[in-house]
C-alpha cells in the first residue's frame, strides 16, 4: 500500500493533469498544453500547498486528495462549454482536527484558523499574478520573446481565474468559510481579483 506523501503526491498529479486539459481544451495542442501546464502547476500547486503548511502551521493535519466528483466536473464542463468555463476544484486539502491545547476547545479561535487556512490558497494565487504579469510587462517592453510573454500572460490568468473561482462564497468553496469568518477579507480579496483581471484583460497581450 502506497505511502500516504506517495498517495497525496498522485491525487496532485492527476488533478494537475485534468486542469490543464480542462484549460487547454480545445485547442490540445501540445505546445499550448506545455504552456498551460506551467500556469497551471505553479498556481493550483502552490494553492494546495498554502492551505497544507497554514494548516500544519495551527496544528492540523493536512493532505491533498483528488476528488472524483471534481475531476469530472472540470473536464466535464470544459468540454460541454468549449473551454468556455472550468471548474477549477478537482480536490481540496482535508484537514482534520488537532487536539484542544489546555484541555478546551476554542471554536472562535478555530474558525479564524479556517479562514486564515481558506485565504492562504487566493493570496498565493494573487501574488503569483502580480508577479507574472510584472514579468510579461518587463519581457514585452524589454526583449522579443513572444513564447516567453505567452507563458507568463497565461500563468496570470490561471492564477486570478483560481483566486476568483476559490473566492466564490458559496458550498465547499474557500470563499464561504472565508465569509462566515469576516467579509471585509473576502471582499478585499474579491475586489484584488477584479482589479487584477481588469489590468490582466486591458494591459497584457
Amino acid at each position: 500500500m502506497a505511502s500516504n506523501s506517495s498517495r497525496e503526491i498522485v491525487h496532485i498529479v492527476a488533478s494537475l493533469v485534468v486542469l490543464t486539459i480542462a484549460f487547454t481544451y480545445p485547442e490540445l495542442r501540445p505546445e499550448l498544453m506545455a504552456i498551460v501546464a506551467f500556469g497551471v502547476g505553479t498556481g493550483f500547486i502552490l494553492h494546495e500547498l498554502a492551505h497544507k503548511f497554514t494548516a500544519l502551521r495551527y496544528g492540523y493535519v493536512a493532505d491533498y486528495e483528488a476528488s472524483p466528483t471534481g475531476l469530472f466536473l472540470a473536464l466535464g464542463l470544459s468540454f460541454i462549454t468549449g473551454g468556455g468555463f472550468v471548474f477549477a476544484a478537482p480536490g481540496a486539502v482535508m484537514i482534520r482536527g488537532k487536539k484542544a491545547m489546555y484541555g478546551y476547545y476554542d471554536p472562535v479561535q478555530a474558525k479564524k484558523e479556517l479562514a486564515y487556512i481558506s485565504i492562504s490558497g487566493a493570496a498565493v494565487n494573487l501574488l503569483l499574478a502580480i508577479i507574472f504579469m510584472a514579468a510579461s510587462l518587463y519581457v514585452s517592453s524589454y526583449f522579443t520573446q513572444p513564447l516567453a510573454i505567452k507563458v507568463l500572460s497565461w500563468a496570470a490568468f490561471i492564477n486570478i481565474f483560481l483566486a476568483g473561482f476559490n473566492m466564490i462564497p458559496f458550498g465547499p468553496l474557500d470563499g464561504a468559510k472565508v465569509w462566515r469568518y469576516s467579509p471585509f477579507l473576502w471582499g478585499f480579496a474579491s475586489i484584488l481579483v477584479i482589479i487584477l483581471f481588469f489590468i490582466k484583460t486591458t494591459l497584457i497581450p
